[in-house]
């Protein structure tokens, strides 16, 4: 009997040292997973950002840059009209929403192209100038000469015009970027899986072992890297102040602000998926903990 009373004390302390060793390595590790996850959002926010045409496209349905840069060319237009002598409907021909919205998108996908492209527009010139000829027609003038080669400057400038105002500026000024941050996603995001994969198989590891540990260090780091997530979300962007800038025309502020938001919105759907899978990962893992302490007891 004193061989048991003895062997027992020795038996628990030897699991104490055991357990208080664990822990700090597991809080170390927690805190490693939770920052790598946050990296990873961030990796893959720049992924279907910056580096995605899709998106670019519906930041520029979102703003209205379409509608914009249709009313500021239909006003610019009129002036050419005004200074050479042809009607509003003549000048503005060229103009319908719908396409220009399409031909924004068209091409945004020119320049996310693996051989990138830029539209010159030149069917723009060629409708500008035949609605000025058949109106002229109609007024008994024919363009022949240096009447002729007038309009054909007027014709040049209109298309120049919509071609500048479709290619969206923000996506020209994106491109010179564009190439370096995918090579560095290309490298960073499958680097960043291996690791947060391997820190989350050693956590799942630690959940076979000691239920509650692993589930609360499992719920602790996915909650944690949630919150993170959706501070930067919810925070960052209003305290960058980019309604302040001094940015002309407003449609290409209104772009910006558009654009820059929606990357950090993203933030607040990864916070979702965190804070979701903590949930989750904590009513599963919990109840293994109550099960295991019910068998020892009944032991």
């Amino acid at each position: 009997m004193p061989k048991d009373k003895h062997t027992a004390p020795a038996g628990a302390a030897k699991t104490a040292k055991k357990g208080g060793g664990t822990a700090p390595w597991t809080l170390g590790l927690g805190w490693l997973f939770s920052f790598l996850l946050v990296i990873l959002a961030a990796l893959l926010m720049l992924l279907t950002t910056l580096c995605s045409a899709g998106y670019m496209k519906s930041r520029v349905s979102a703003c209205g840059y379409g509608e914009t840069a249709y009313v500021t060319m239909r006003e610019q237009f009129i002036g050419y009209g005004a200074a050479t002598g042809f009607s509003e409907e003549t000048m503005t021909t060229v103009l319908d929403p719908v396409q220009i919205e399409q031909d924004m998108k068209d091409s945004i996908d020119g320049l996310y192209a693996k051989s990138p492209y830029r539209y010159d527009r030149p069917a723009i010139a060629e409708q500008a100038y035949a609605a000025m000829e058949a109106e002229a027609a109609e007024k008994g003038i024919t363009l022949e000469g240096d009447t002729a080669a007038n309009v054909q400057v007027v014709a040049e400038a209109v298309r120049q015009v919509y071609a500048s105002a479709t290619a969206v500026p923000l996506v020209s000024q994106l491109y010179t970027i564009l190439q370096k941050v995918r090579t560095v996603l290309l490298i960073g995001i499958p680097i960043c899986l291996v690791f947060t994969a391997m820190a989350g198989i050693l956590m799942l590891r630690i959940s076979r072992r000691d239920a509650l540990l692993g589930a609360r260090s499992l719920s602790f780091s996915l909650g944690g890297a949630g919150i993170v997530c959706a501070v930067i979300g919810f925070a960052v962007a209003p305290s960058l102040g980019l309604t302040r800038l001094n940015l002309s025309p407003q449609a290409l502020k209104d772009l910006l602000v558009s654009y820059v938001n929606g990357m950090f919105e993203r933030f607040v759907l990864f916070a979702v998926i965190y804070l979701v899978l903590a949930v989750v990962v904590a009513l599963l893992l919990h109840p293994r903990h109550k099960s295991a302490q019910g068998g020892r007891k009944a032991g």
